[in-house]
């Protein structure tokens, strides 16, 4: 193929513009329109059926978002017959070529481009944050975001290239066939770099690699030193894994506090796409202050160095000084300022004032204000338990006879709601919706719909999740039955948000209760060591972190520690034990099978109906291994938590 052949009977070849997977991409005139085109081939390799289906997977998502106005438009896929595309080469075993037709980008990717301010940085990140808001809705991750996947048209209106990596949300494999990794490891969010399955969160983390890189001129990995180009990629990897970060903030500006909580290690803690897109048009309008309230203009005065992840040990959030506490309230459930969907303070949009915490601070929130037992009794004697698992819930009992009891648990959760996850109605200004649930459940996300609040979302950094199941016996109507009940819940719990902030509890839980304790302090790195290949600094940490979880590469070993509340364990419950002086019980498949669970007793305090409560450490080890040597790992790691708990 040379410039000036026709091909396919209507596009003229001008010049070679770039390489792609299956060759290069040309420019080409389309002289049926009259307008140029980009023809991108692709190679159909490996298993036909299979390399066809994930081949074609790209122009099905560009296909989902033709109208949209940051994603580039795919117009055409042609097939051609072996030998007819003049390359000389087949594809697959029929030997065709698949060619894409696609919008032509003047210029191609960013990373040819020199950089560019962060005034313009700013707008053009808010425009790729509306794409990947788009996408997310639809249940695709991109991917890999990055300089080379983002292109300018001639009026300057960012547009995202490459959907050849895109992972849809809940499926098991990428939407085309992919080299080793589907990121590019200077660019990747650490999940990705651990090959943990993509997620919403990764975008958003590449998105803040790649404004980085268009301000700076380099990715945000740091010097990688003057090895050879085997360990430059070795140490470029493995910095990705750890999700380790150096930001210079004169360099980036303005952009500083918000590519900082972009680009933070726990995915749970990032903005979402559309927040981010928020905050970045603050900055492109009128720029933002550091949250110290300093200036971070090039020229202000102000030179700081944030390094994130494991390499020295800092939390990014902490470096930042960009960490509040849950809600962002002094208690009384009014919180203060704009934070992101995780509960953290982020530079005020310009022209809005503040909004108003929707959760406020867990540790003083009433979640039992939430439940209704009188609008649950029309399905059967209901009562409110109080003293049953992590503080972050609360339970309603029903009765709908005597030998069947519905459970209803309205729990808080940390970030907000699947993007996926469309609204399926709004009572007020709460959106409800349907959360992915056993045969035997039923289950709602309530959080504030965004559409009907103009000042955006609370930012707790929290929702309510309502959860109906079977406690015992069998309910007549099955699920239907259930989802009815859990819709009763939903808009009881709905009423009260309306209302909000949610009620303070009174009395507050004592001095001495859990309620006030972080769990994921009780296990360091050294105490985790006993689980092979934990990865200690990246715990996945629930609501006020009542909860912490850690996983490992090594035969699907993980351990979660939290605060749990139940009457108290025995020796029928399993085998017993003294850890730093507190009783405790080892119960094998305590957490389901493969797991080993430990419960240590902390606090007794007389509960509903004067029975005797306990609150507890719950410990758990699951993977595959002997349940003896689950148990033992169990244990140690209790034994370390029930040390630091008595030194507290």
């Amino acid at each position: 193929m040379r410039p000036g052949d026709e091909f396919a009977g209507r596009y003229v070849l001008k010049e070679v513009i770039g390489t792609g997977r299956g060759g290069d991409v040309w420019l080409a005139h389309d002289t049926v329109v009259g307008q140029d085109v980009a023809l991108k081939r692709e190679r159909v390799e490996g298993e036909r059926e299979t390399a066809v289906r994930r081949l074609l997977g790209e122009p099905r998502a560009l296909a989902k978002f033709r109208d949209h106005p940051h994603v580039v438009t795919l117009f055409d896929v042609l097939t051609v017959p072996p030998g007819r595309d003049g390359d000389g080469e087949g594809g697959g075993d029929a030997g065709e070529a698949y060619w894409f037709v696609m919008e032509y980008v003047p210029g191609g990717g960013l990373d040819r481009q020199p950089p560019l301010s962060p005034g313009r940085v700013a707008r053009v990140g808010a425009q790729l944050a509306d794409a990947l808001a788009a996408l997310h809705r639809a249940g695709i991750v991109h991917c890999d975001v990055k300089p080379a996947n983002v292109g300018l048209t001639g009026r300057g209106t960012a547009k995202l290239l490459d959907f050849g990596a895109a992972y849809r949300v809940g499926g098991t494999e990428t939407i085309t066939a992919n080299g080793p990794y589907s990121f590019t490891p200077d660019y990747a969010a650490p999940e990705l770099a651990r090959g943990n399955v993509p997620r919403p969160a990764s975008d958003v983390f590449c998105l803040a690699a790649t404004l980085h890189a268009l301000v700076t001129g380099s990715p945000p990995r740091g010097d990688d030193g003057e090895g050879s180009g085997e360990d430059t990629a070795r140490l470029t990897h493995w910095k990705a894994e750890q999700g380790v970060v150096e930001m210079d903030a004169e360099a980036v500006g303005p952009l500083y506090p918000v590519l900082a909580a972009m680009l933070r290690r726990d995915p749970a803690q990032r903005p979402d796409a559309a927040e981010a897109g928020r905050l970045l048009a603050a900055v492109a309008e009128s720029g933002a202050p550091a949250p110290d309230g300093g200036s971070t203009a090039p020229g202000g005065g102000r030179r700081r160095r944030a390094w994130f992840g494991a390499a020295l040990g800092v939390c990014a959030a902490l470096a930042l000084g960009l960490v509040a506490l849950p809600g962002g309230d002094d208690g009384d459930g009014t919180g203060t300022g704009t934070r992101d969907s995780a509960g953290r303070q982020l530079p005020e949009d310009p022209g809005k004032g503040g909004t108003r915490s929707l959760i406020g601070d867990p540790r003083t929130a009433d979640v039992c204000a939430l439940t209704d037992p009188a609008a649950l009794g029309r399905f059967g004697r209901s009562e409110v338990d109080v003293d049953y698992g992590n503080f972050d819930r609360c339970d309603v009992l029903v009765h709908t006879d005597d030998s069947t009891r519905i459970d209803v648990s309205l729990q808080l959760r940390r970030g907000a709601p699947p993007e996926a996850s469309e609204p399926v109605r709004t009572i007020g200004s709460i959106a409800v919706r349907e959360q992915p649930a056993e045969p035997d459940e039923c289950g709602l996300l309530l959080s504030r719909d965004a559409g009907d609040d103009k000042e955006g979302d609370a930012g707790d950094g929290m929702y309510v999740g309502v959860r109906v199941d079977v406690g015992h016996g069998e309910v007549a109507g099955g699920a239907a039955a259930l989802c009815a009940v859990a819709d009763t819940a939903a808009r009881s719990a709905a009423g009260v948000l309306n209302r909000g902030p949610l009620p303070r509890r009174s009395p507050g839980y004592p001095a001495a209760s859990l309620a006030w304790a972080d769990a994921c302090a009780l296990l360091d790195a050294k105490a985790l060591s006993v689980v092979p290949g934990v990865k200690a600094d990246v715990p996945e940490a629930g609501v006020a972190n009542w909860e912490c979880e850690w996983f490992s590469d090594v035969d699907d070993l993980e351990a979660d520690i939290a605060f749990f509340r139940d009457e108290p364990r025995s020796a029928r419950d399993g085998r017993t034990v003294e850890l730093s002086g507190y009783h405790a019980v080892v119960e094998p498949e305590g957490n389901g099978a493969g797991t080993c669970t430990v419960f240590v007793a902390y606090r007794e305090y007389g509960g509903r109906d004067a029975e005797t409560a306990v609150e507890m450490l719950r410990l758990y080890v699951g993977g595959q291994r002997p349940m003896g040597q689950l148990c033992g790992m169990a244990t140690d790691l209790a034994a370390s938590a029930a040390a630091r708990l008595r030194a507290r």
